[in-house]
């Protein structure tokens, strides 16, 4: 069921998923209201956990070396000590409850190999305390959409990431959205975060440094999706025609209605989460995407729960 809310606040959140760096009063400006109106709006909205959190989108091949990984569990969905501990891990990106095969489905991201390495031994003493029937990891070979963004593709050998660039990566990555700061945290208060710290001019030329890059692709926000009418979330494979798979996926990154999009090792080599209005929309989109002469079989799972992750 669709939550109610106003169309000028739909339209905030819609600022704020596209661009949640863009300051008060552009947002003001593009909804028609007032910088007031608009700040009151944001902190009612984050009080409400309508609006959860603000993160960086960053292209992973430049950060984590896309040692993305995707985690499927056959367990009981709610069984709390196992959701509990996967949430504890820095690395996790996304937790679902979904249907289907599999209860669990969560992305996790990582640095280096060691990171990985060590997430693997996590995973399995963790899952062996519980009452998890099975587990299967599937690593993300390239990442073609992120939380909306579609990611370029390159050809460059990656520039490297330093330490200071990380930890200031590590700040802002993902910042919870709460009454002590309901707005995304001002350069000043970024560098006040580091260490050492980092004066404002020095935060503004290292992102910027960042942005042209093309490590930082964009500034988003986690929010409850069914207040911008998309309270639906699907889980879609995909397997294309041998040999199109790349030419494919830069089709399935154009579709507005796919907010992630990888590529993995396995058969249906395309994964992507999907959010629509109704079940029915759904069903319209898949129809759409069969039209595409190289899409030649897919899967679908509904996520039955999405857990807030942010930090």
């Amino acid at each position: 069921m669709l939550h109610d809310i106003p169309t000028t606040e739909a339209q905030l959140l819609r600022v704020l998923l596209t661009d949640s760096r863009c300051g008060i009063r552009h947002i003001a400006d593009t909804i028609g209201k007032s910088r007031n109106w608009t700040a009151h709006a944001i902190r009612r909205l984050v009080s409400e956990r309508v609006i959860r959190s603000y993160r960086i989108i960053v292209d992973p091949s430049l950060v984590y070396v896309e040692r993305n990984t995707v985690l499927r569990i056959k367990t009981n969905p709610r069984e709390e000590q196992l959701s509990r501990a996967l949430l504890e891990m820095r690395q996790l990106e996304s937790l679902d409850g979904i249907s289907g095969e599999h209860s669990l489905l969560a992305l996790f991201r990582f640095r280096n190999a060691g990171e990985f390495s060590t997430f693997l031994d996590d995973i399995d003493r963790t899952v062996a305390q519980t009452r998890a029937q099975s587990y299967e990891t599937v690593q993300v070979l390239t990442t073609y959409k992120s939380h909306g963004f579609v990611l370029q593709p390159r050809d460059a050998v990656p520039q490297r990431i330093t330490d200071m660039d990380w930890s200031l990566l590590r700040v802002i990555t993902v910042q919870r959205a709460d009454q002590e700061h309901p707005f995304p945290l001002t350069q000043e208060q970024i560098g006040s975060m580091l260490e050492p710290p980092m004066s404002q001019p020095g935060v503004s030329k290292r992102l910027r440094r960042l942005e042209d890059a093309g490590v930082i692709v964009g500034y988003s926000a986690d929010i409850d999706f069914s207040r911008v009418g998309l309270p639906i979330k699907f889980f879609l494979q995909v397997r294309p025609r041998p040999g199109t798979v790349s030419s494919t996926a830069r089709y399935v990154s154009t579709l507005p209605e796919v907010w992630d999009l990888y590529r993995t090792g396995e058969d249906f080599s395309l994964f992507a989460t999907v959010r629509t209005a109704s079940i029915s929309e759904y069903n319209a989109f898949l129809r759409r995407l069969y039209q595409h002469p190289d899409v030649i079989d897919t899967r679908s799972q509904v996520s039955l729960e999405e857990w807030d992750v942010a930090v």
